[in-house]
């Protein structure tokens, strides 16, 4: 017998592909309506294409208390800017922000907050972070997008689920996104049953990235 005689039919592989898990938990159930398409042109005042000297003067204006670490990937040669700051609204704790910058041109590419409830938080603790992430991803539906670039309640694995998705015309994109936290699962089939999955033992976080689309190597 032939090797590929022993693999199953093309119909066969993707009819046992699983389905992707979705969950409704941490999903905005109202948000305000805007006329226009939503825009990632990067985190506050710091903008896609930005050098770091730039990037760091505004931080430094706008965070003035607030310690700046610079460091460099040895592997990619990106460059990072990275600060602590002791409150972040909406996150319920200290934010961590990370500013990536190309290694081919030095200038600002990424953008990263993390807010992180350290060693095992209360399931008030966890749920403060869920109640964050719905306010920001309420701001991000309030926008218009085009077609399919949006992706809502993509359960990741074991506590983790992408809240939310986006890429914006240019290519560029925002992602919300949560790990050690519960939720429940839409299983499709049974409509008004989801599946709780609890929240495992150790650290919870909300994540919020931004990234530049590519015209940004393009330049």
């Amino acid at each position: 017998m032939h090797a590929l005689d022993t693999l199953p039919a093309p119909a066969a592989r993707r009819a046992r592909r699983p389905l992707l898990e979705l969950s409704l938990t941490g999903q905005p159930r109202s948000w305000q309506v805007r006329e226009h398409r939503y825009r990632c042109l990067g985190y506050g005042r710091a903008r896609w294409g930005m050098e770091l000297a730039m990037v760091a003067d505004i931080i430094a204006r706008e965070h003035p208390k607030a310690v700046l670490r610079h460091e460099v990937d040895p592997l990619s040669g990106e460059q990072r800017l990275e600060l602590l700051l002791p409150a972040l609204p909406p996150g319920p704790c200290a934010a961590r922000l990370h500013y990536v910058f190309d290694a081919a041109h030095g200038r600002l590419c990424e953008v990263h907050l993390h807010w992180v409830g350290c060693g095992d938080p209360s399931q008030e603790e966890r749920l403060q972070l869920v109640q964050a992430a719905t306010r920001l991803a309420g701001d991000l539906m309030s926008y218009r997008w085009s077609g399919l670039t949006t992706l809502r309640g993509a359960v990741r694995g074991p506590g983790a689920l992408l809240l939310f998705s986006g890429r914006d015309e240019e290519g560029a994109t925002v992602e919300i996104s949560l790990d050690g936290v519960a939720f429940d699962v839409e299983r499709p089939g049974t409509p008004g049953r989801p599946e709780h999955r609890p929240a495992p033992r150790g650290p919870a976080a909300l994540r919020l990235s931004y990234k530049a689309g590519g015209w940004l190597q393009q330049d």
